[in-house]
């Protein structure tokens, strides 16, 4: 089953410095030993976003974040796991899991969900 790992943190300027990236390396290291990664990035800042609607047949576009919290998505996972308990431990072990919050939600296969 593939999950989606959702990270959310309070936003601060990416830090690329060696130090600052080694946890984050050591999660991939470690899991990889768990379940295969299928995708994954980091976004930029929440103020580069564009929101979408359509309302009445018309596009509507508006700058900046849906929601106006402390906590923005920064970046998600997407993992094969054998199931929910290895998601979660992955997510428990993401650098923001101890300051942010990691939403972990299974992926829609529309395959098998929709009889192929």
């Amino acid at each position: 089953m593939k999950y989606m790992l959702m990270l959310f943190h309070e936003e601060e300027p990416m830090d690329m410095a060696p130090e600052s990236m080694a946890p984050w390396i050591k999660f991939g290291e470690d899991a990889e030993k768990l379940a295969k990664q299928v995708a994954g990035d980091a976004l930029h800042p929440s103020s580069t976003a564009t929101v979408v609607s359509v309302r009445d047949g018309k596009t509507i576009t508006t700058d900046g974040p849906f929601s106006d919290t402390k906590e923005q998505l920064g970046g998600f996972y997407i993992f094969d796991c054998e199931n929910l308990d290895v998601a979660i431990e992955l997510a428990s072990m993401i650098p923001w899991a101890p300051t942010g919050h990691i939403e972990v939600r299974p992926v829609v296969d529309f395959g098998d969900s929709m009889g192929g």
